[in-house]
């Protein structure tokens, strides 16, 4: 077929076929296309959410590596012990101060009356 041969209703045709595909393809772009626009629109919103989320998870975690692990908290401990047997000394220790005390204000007392 030559360009002289086709006629105005070839052309036509052709054209009308043409739009029909172009039709066709824009309806099943539209068909795929307008279920992913809102699933983008979910992702986005998603993205913010997992964002924040990170975020708390991120501060709790250091929040908890802060926090005194179970050798620390061992090491506490004896020291607690030890403080409290010093305690116990030093208890031992001031009760003959204590007495002194005592007899002190027994005395002063008595010479106030006299």
């Amino acid at each position: 077929m030559t360009p002289t041969e086709l006629s105005v209703g070839e052309i036509v045709l052709w054209i009308v076929a043409l739009n029909t595909f172009l039709s066709f393809g824009t309806a099943v772009w539209m068909l795929f296309s307008g279920p992913s626009r809102k699933n983008t629109a979910r992702l986005d919103a998603d993205e913010l959410r997992l964002t924040a989320i990170e975020t708390s998870h991120a501060r709790l975690r250091d929040s908890v590596e802060r926090m005194p692990n179970a050798e620390t908290m061992h090491r506490v401990e004896l020291a607690m012990a030890r403080m409290e047997g010093h305690i116990d000394r030093l208890d031992e220790r001031l009760k003959p101060v204590a007495a002194i005390s005592e007899r002190m204000q027994e005395l002063l007392i008595e010479q106030g009356r006299k």
